[in-house]
């Protein structure tokens, strides 16, 4: 399974599937807040951690969570190594591993369970320009496109043996050639195609346009923003008046 198939909605029928976007994205504000800028504590950011995963196990798609986490897990790795060779702190560095895995999956969680369509109705209400609107949905929608196209092409070379398994940095960074260039060349072509798919149908003709999803929130949703709003503003306070956590 791709790494990026954490990233990509996927249909479901569970309660975070059928909540509104709109606190959901309050959610993952609320825990980029709390991971970034209130916790150094590595206790409290494996708790963000775990809320995560049973966000995602509610959903059912622990799968393609893990998948996702597994790339994320090296990089926080790569995170904490170069956090500790400048630093020299080994506390700070496995937080900022932590920290990095906590972003990422709250942002798999939202991306699991929330559709693009969703998020663009969202911003267009919310009085973002239609255009960049449009840039954003369609950005979200070609990451899943290129990893799959990326691991098309990582199929493709090894079947004519190309060996990409090697632990020099210098050889590991040519073998990627034959796999960058490919993968520009298609996203390119890709992106040629979705902007004359978007000129044959009249995109940017008329600037009264409406979106087919009703993104109104409900009394749970405004209920839902609430909680997640004073639960950050807490733990902010908090660490504003100097308790550290």
């Amino acid at each position: 399974m791709s790494w990026a198939a954490g990233l990509s909605f996927v249909h479901g029928n569970s309660f975070l599937h059928r909540l509104n976007p709109i606190p959901k994205i309050v959610l993952v504000l609320g825990l980029l807040v709390l991971s970034i800028y209130v916790f150094q504590s590595i206790a409290y950011l494996l708790i963000l951690l775990a809320f995560t995963i049973v966000l995602v196990t509610a959903a059912h798609q622990l799968k393609r969570w893990w998948g996702t986490m597994k790339m994320a897990m090296v990089v926080a790795l790569v995170i904490g190594l170069l956090d500790y060779v400048f630093l020299g702190n080994a506390l700070f560095s496995v937080a900022m591993g932590l920290r990095f895995m906590v972003v990422v999956s709250a942002f798999s969680v939202f991306s699991l369970t929330t559709a693009p369509e969703d998020v663009a109705g969202v911003m267009l209400t919310a009085g973002f320009p239609y255009a960049l609107t449009v840039a954003f949905m369609m950005s979200i929608r070609f990451l899943p496109l290129l990893a799959q196209e990326a691991q098309n092409i990582i199929d493709a070379q090894s079947a004519r043996g190309f060996d990409m398994s090697t632990r020099n940095p210098i050889k590991m960074v040519k073998n990627y050639v034959p796999i960058l260039v490919p993968l520009i060349v298609i996203s390119l072509m890709k992106a040629d195609s979705a902007g004359q798919a978007l000129e044959t149908r009249g995109f940017g003709y008329t600037k009264d346009v409406t979106s087919y999803n009703d993104v109104r929130p409900s009394a749970v949703d405004l209920v839902l923003v609430i909680i997640t709003c004073i639960i950050t503003g807490y733990f902010v306070y908090l660490k504003l008046i100097g308790l550290g956590f």
